[in-house]
C-alpha cells in the first residue's frame, strides 16, 4: 500500500497532498503516513525519502546547529545509524504518537 502524503498549511492544519505542485506553503515539509491493519495512521521514516518503514523516533537536527532545519521521523534502523554517525548526540523523542 502506498503511503499517504500530508503537509502543514499556513494555518498549521494537516492537509492531504493531492498535487505536490499546488502546495500553498512552499516551506511545508511533507510527512508520509502508513495506514496500519487496525486503521490507525502512523508516520513513516523519511530518511532521504526512500524508506517507508514505521517511524521509531522523531529527531531534531536543527538543535545541533549544523545548518539543518526542521525535524524528521526515522525508523529504528536509520535512527541508530544516524546516532552512531553523530556520536550519540542527535536530539530526539522516542515516543512517536498520533
Amino acid at each position: 500500500m502506498k503511503p499517504i502524503l500530508k503537509y502543514y498549511d499556513k494555518k498549521g492544519n494537516l492537509k492531504i497532498v493531492k498535487d505536490k505542485n499546488k502546495i500553498t506553503n512552499p516551506a511545508a515539509s511533507i510527512i508520509k503516513f502508513k495506514v496500519l491493519k487496525n486503521g490507525k495512521k502512523w508516520p513513516c521514516c523519511d530518511f532521504y525519502g526512500k524508506c517507508t518503514n514505521k517511524a521509531y523516533a522523531e529527531v531534531y537536527p536543527f538543535l545541533m546547529n549544523k545548518g539543518k532545519k526542521g525535524w524528521s521521523y526515522l525508523c529504528r534502523k536509520h535512527y541508530y545509524k544516524e546516532q552512531k554517525r553523530l556520536g550519540w548526540k542527535l536530539p530526539s523523542c522516542l515516543s512517536v504518537e498520533w
